[in-house]
């Protein structure tokens, strides 16, 4: 594997945590072979429905380490460039805004107009900026391209 920044990848899923509704967020491989404390970052918002959420990065994070993760729902949403992480917490992560609070005290609800926006709805509109910027790639394309590349070097 090359050294250059540019040329490193990292997979990145879409990970859940026992919760009603389950806990969804963003998990960025950066190191695949690290102990169980160093793995990567996770990309979320925490929070309630009373109180609205805020955006929050856990580095040197497994989320196997947690006892609420459920290892069945981890789908692989794409793969990110190193030299892409910058970019992909401020024009993505940092863009979309965590949910606003969207019950009253008395658990009425605030703007009846819409469904709830919670986690999940903001991890698909940030995997959606990600994708449309061309930070987040399909895992298909980038394997193809670099074999093109291979096969103009021979």
């Amino acid at each position: 594997m090359s050294s250059n920044p540019s040329d490193i990848s990292f997979n990145v899923y879409k990970v859940e945590f026992v919760g009603t509704p389950n806990h969804q967020a963003i998990y960025v491989e950066t190191n695949p072979t690290a102990s169980q404390t160093r793995g990567g970052n996770l990309y979320h918002v925490s929070g309630n429905l009373l109180h609205g959420m805020k955006y929050e990065i856990k580095t040197s994070y497994n989320p196997e380490c947690s006892k609420i993760y459920i290892p069945r729902l981890t789908r692989k949403i794409g793969v990110i460039a190193q030299a892409d992480l910058p970019r992909f917490v401020a024009e993505c992560c940092e863009e979309v805004r965590p949910p606003p609070a969207q019950l009253s005290p008395d658990k009425k609800r605030l703007g009846l107009s819409h469904a709830f926006y919670r986690c999940g709805q903001w991890l698909e509109d940030v995997v959606d900026l990600a994708f449309a910027k061309g930070i987040f790639k399909n895992p298909q394309t980038v394997r193809r391209k670099a074999q093109r590349e291979m096969c103009l070097k021979l």
